[in-house]
């Protein structure tokens, strides 16, 4: 899958709009870091267990949808809405393998990349529309 990349810092040399490839490259397995613009990587143990830690002290999580993959977010990023919530941000994703968090591996990749995307609404705020992951 190809993004369309746009720099416009008023420099005629660099300037311009250029496809690239996503930085999503596969690996054997580990956690998926997915933004709401659409970015995203693979963390490995040491980077998803750091992550982890900090968020014990901040974060929400829930699972997306009925799969078995767990959204974990920042909770003091949450906005509030309407009656509803919604985060714009990044989230780290892992897996419930039956005894606790598990890592991605193979297809699961590209899966919990597509129930993230799945849940993905616009909200506007001054003119300016944004990506946002919606909270059950």
């Amino acid at each position: 899958m190809k993004t369309l990349n746009v720099t416009i810092e008023l420099d005629p040399v660099n300037d311009g709009a250029v496809f690239a490839e996503n930085r999503f490259k596969k690996k054997e397995e580990g956690a998926l870091i997915i933004g709401t613009n659409g970015e995203k990587r693979i963390a490995g143990a040491s980077e998803a267990q750091r992550i982890l830690d900090i968020l014990a002290e901040v974060g929400h999580g829930e699972y997306m949808g009925k799969t078995d993959y767990l959204m974990m977010i920042n909770g003091n990023k949450i906005l509030k809405f309407g009656t509803g919530e919604c985060f714009i941000g990044s989230a780290l994703i892992m897996k419930y393998d039956g005894k606790g968090l598990g890592f991605l591996s193979g297809d699961e990749f590209d899966e919990a990349s597509k129930e993230f995307e799945s849940r993905l609404i616009t909200i506007v705020a001054d003119g300016q529309e944004f990506s946002a992951y919606e909270l059950l």
